[in-house]
């Protein structure tokens, strides 16, 4: 049983951990891993499913969130944030969101900045 609880404790410490990036990664990026984005990411990213990325930042281009993948965003997204079936919450900026799949759950904030528009209702 001490067992049991001890690895369930490394597992969510794991979990728990994200990696911090100052600096300015070249894109398009696949973010492959936990990620909390403080720098910029030149032309867009892509969010693979199951991984979190927290952007503090900016990315000079689209977001594309992947099914299973969450994107909690109080930076800015130059272009499109574009939801595969993730969970994407906005409390930044972005040109524009739009879910793309009936999983799709996209949270704006009352004080966040979509430029161009809203698309939130599910794209056939």
């Amino acid at each position: 049983m001490i067992k049991d609880i001890i690895t369930y404790l490394e597992q969510r410490r794991t979990r728990m951990e994200m990696r911090a990036v100052h600096e300015t990664i070249e894109g398009p990026f696949a973010i492959g891993e936990d990620l909390a984005v403080y720098g910029l990411i030149t032309q867009g990213a892509a969010l693979q499913g199951g991984v979190k990325m927290v952007l503090h930042g900016t990315i000079g281009g689209d977001l594309t969130v992947e099914p299973g993948a969450r994107a909690i965003i109080h930076g800015t997204v130059a272009g499109r944030i574009y939801n595969k079936g993730g969970r994407v919450e906005l409390f930044g900026m972005a040109a524009a969101v739009e879910n793309l799949s009936p999983d799709a759950a996209t949270i704006i904030d009352g004080a966040a900045h979509v430029l161009r528009g809203r698309r939130l209702e599910t794209v056939r």
